[in-house]
Formats: C-alpha cells, sequence, structure tokens
C-alpha cells in the first residue's frame, strides 16, 4: 500500500475518533445523504416508504425535495470538503432531473452514488449513468433466487434486475468504462437466511465490488423503533439457521484476498448479527458514529441524525434557510450528537459505521490471514 494514503487514511480516522470524544467534528462528514424522494415503484415487505408518503401527502407536506433546494445543498456539500453525495429515495430512478443532478455534483468533483432496486436500470438510463458520471450504483439483492426474492421485493422483479446488471456490464465493456460500479446492500431477514451465501455468489457472478450485509429493521423510515413485537424479525426456531448462514459467510471471506474484499463486513461485525438477532447485542462492540459520518437530508430540506424520535424532533435546520456548513457545526447538532452517544440499542446498520475504519483494519487483517498463503 501507498504509504502516504496509509497516512492520510490513519490521519483521518483518528480525527473521526477523537471528534466523537470530544462531542465535535474535527473534520467533514465521509458524505452527506439525501432522501430525496418518497416515490417507488416497489412494495417490499420491510419497508414503509408507502405508507410514510400517503402519510405525508395527507398532511399536505413534500415527498420530494424541490430541484433549487438540491442544487443548493450539492453546492454545499462541495464547500464543506465532503468528497461523497448519496442519493437515496424512495427509487431514484422516478425523479425526472436525477441525472442533472448527477452532472452537477460531478461538475462540482463529488463521487456519486445511488440507492436503487434495480428494476429500472434499462438501458436508456445506463448509458445516462454512464454520460452523467455516477461513480457507484448500489442495488439490493435480498435472494439468490425468483422465488426468494418474489416474497420479499415482489413478483418477477429479480429477473429483471439480474438482467439490468448484465446489461450494464455489458456496456460499460463495449465502452471500455469502469464506472459505475455495483455495490449490493443484503437485508438479513427471516425469508432469506438459507441463501445469504448464495448471494454472494451472485454478486461475484454479475462482477458486483461488494456486498454488504446488515441485519431488517422494524421502520426503515425510524431506523430507532426497534423491538420483537413489531418487527419481521427472525424466529427464534430460525436462530440456527442465521448462525449456519453466518459462519459461512465467515469461512467464505477467510478463503482468499478475493472473497474477503467481496464481502464488506469485517469478522466481529457478521458475529454481532448473531447476537443482534437474540437482542444481546451492544453498543461497546461496535460505536455507533451517526452524528459525525454522514449528513442527512430529509425530502422537506430538513438536516437530521439518528436520535430516539419518540423523545425527541429528529431534525435540526432547514437547508433551504441554513447552509450545511452552520447546520453542521450548529448548538443543535452538537446536542443530537450527545444524544447519539447515550443510544443504548446498535443496530447494526451501515450508516452508523464509516467504512474508512473497516479498510484500516484490513490492512493487517488481511495480512495476517493471507501473507503465508500468498
Amino acid at each position: 500500500m501507498d504509504l502516504k494514503y496509509f497516512y492520510n487514511l490513519a490521519r483521518k480516522n483518528l480525527l473521526f475518533w477523537v471528534s466523537r470524544k470530544i462531542d465535535y467534528p474535527l473534520c467533514p462528514p465521509d458524505m452527506v445523504q439525501v432522501n430525496f424522494t418518497f416515490r417507488c415503484n416497489l412494495r417490499c415487505k420491510m419497508c414503509s416508504m408507502h405508507e410514510q408518503m400517503n402519510r405525508l401527502k395527507g398532511e399536505g407536506r413534500q415527498i420530494e425535495i424541490d430541484s433549487v433546494t438540491f442544487g443548493k445543498l450539492i453546492k454545499e456539500t462541495k464547500e464543506m470538503g465532503v468528497d461523497n453525495i448519496l442519493f437515496i429515495g424512495g427509487e431514484p430512478f422516478l425523479r425526472k432531473d436525477l441525472f442533472e443532478l448527477i452532472s452537477f455534483a460531478r461538475s462540482l468533483g463529488l463521487n456519486t452514488i445511488i440507492v436503487t432496486n434495480g428494476v429500472l436500470l434499462n438501458e436508456d438510463n445506463i448509458r445516462k449513468c454512464i454520460d452523467s458520471g455516477v461513480d457507484w450504483l448500489s442495488i439490493s439483492l435480498d435472494a439468490a433466487s425468483e422465488a426468494s426474492f418474489s416474497r420479499i421485493r415482489g413478483e418477477k422483479v429479480f429477473g429483471k434486475i439480474t438482467d439490468n446488471i448484465d446489461r450494464l456490464n455489458l456496456i460499460k465493456k463495449e465502452l471500455s468504462k469502469e464506472f459505475p460500479k455495483i455495490v449490493s446492500v443484503c437485508t438479513i431477514m427471516d425469508e432469506n437466511l438459507e441463501e445469504l451465501l448464495d448471494v454472494v455468489e451472485l454478486c461475484k457472478k454479475e462482477n458486483i465490488e461488494r456486498v454488504i450485509f446488515q441485519p431488517v429493521v422494524i421502520n426503515n423510515i425510524d431506523q430507532t423503533k426497534r423491538g420483537d413485537e413489531s418487527a419481521p424479525l427472525i424466529r427464534r426456531e430460525r436462530l440456527t439457521a442465521l448462525d449456519s448462514s453466518i459462519d459461512k459467510l465467515i469461512a467464505y471471506k477467510k478463503k482468499s484476498p478475493e472473497n474477503y474484499a467481496l464481502i464488506a463486513n469485517d469478522f466481529k461485525n457478521l458475529n454481532m448479527i448473531k447476537r443482534y438477532f437474540r437482542g444481546k447485542a451492544s453498543i461497546r462492540q461496535r460505536p455507533c458514529y451517526a452524528g459525525y459520518n454522514r449528513l442527512q437530508i430529509v425530502q422537506e430540506g430538513k438536516v437530521y441524525f439518528c436520535v430516539s424520535q419518540d423523545e425527541y424532533v429528529a431534525n435540526f435546520g432547514d437547508v433551504k434557510k441554513d447552509s450545511l456548513k452552520d447546520l453542521w457545526f450548529s448548538k443543535e447538532a452538537k446536542k443530537y450528537r450527545k444524544l447519539i452517544k447515550k443510544c443504548k440499542s446498535p443496530c447494526l446498520q451501515w450508516c452508523s459505521y464509516r467504512d474508512a475504519f473497516i479498510e484500516f483494519r484490513d490492512i493487517f487483517v488481511k495480512r495476517r490471514l493471507f501473507s503465508k498463503k500468498h
């Protein structure tokens, strides 16, 4: 590894670690996440987006962020020194001006990530992704078979998604393009336990760079709400199947450097997933970096961190009125960061982590695992 890159990675990780200790950000967030629309073309089992959209409509509230505000926050993302901007819905490809926004972000040098279910990734959208400069597509793959996928995300969509990924790979090859690359997120739930390793093999076959595993949550609008009484969680009699699948992922990851890189979760996180579904995961095992690693904006232009929304209003400002930088360093933001540190209920969602922490640890873990073999 390049020594300069190594030292910069170590320095930034240290700044984030100290920031959390002193309740004050010493560096910009890793990314700005824009939850810019509630509209979606699917009705996935574990998602409450559609219900939330209908509630907002009933209250006369916005379900999409307007283009002018979106452009403002893209500009201010760059001015803050943030490198990455995440476009997430709902389904981003339903937004008509998506590629104009992507092009603007890329013109400022921002890395762009689109989170999509993959159904609308047709040839036209693929070419627009390439032309506008999309860096990453995050495509959800929660199963490796049509039957299981249908139970989770709807009938006759699995084949569409895999065909679209094949089409993307083919067009990239024809045009000699490296981007957009694909990362896949697999939500672990009762319906897909036996297929977790199959999902990894599918991702490998489809030339997907990384696959991230994370546990299902009760309410993906308010991820602070967790509990067996209302969650589509794993039944107790299925916990042994969970353990077996997680152990297979760990064994697969240990086989080669390529396998290790494909599964993004580190060993500690994978083992914590077992404890999570038993209600025994501890926040001490993996501190949450919400409030430091990303700044999130919702469809009304409100800025928020993940805190207990039963007790507190989650947002602490409006990007229509204030700058992202001012909001990032505001007294309200500091208050929420302190509340996040008091959270006793780890959710294991990827937004609570920092890829750079995992990347730094991986340097030493991979050396220990593979230096003698290779």
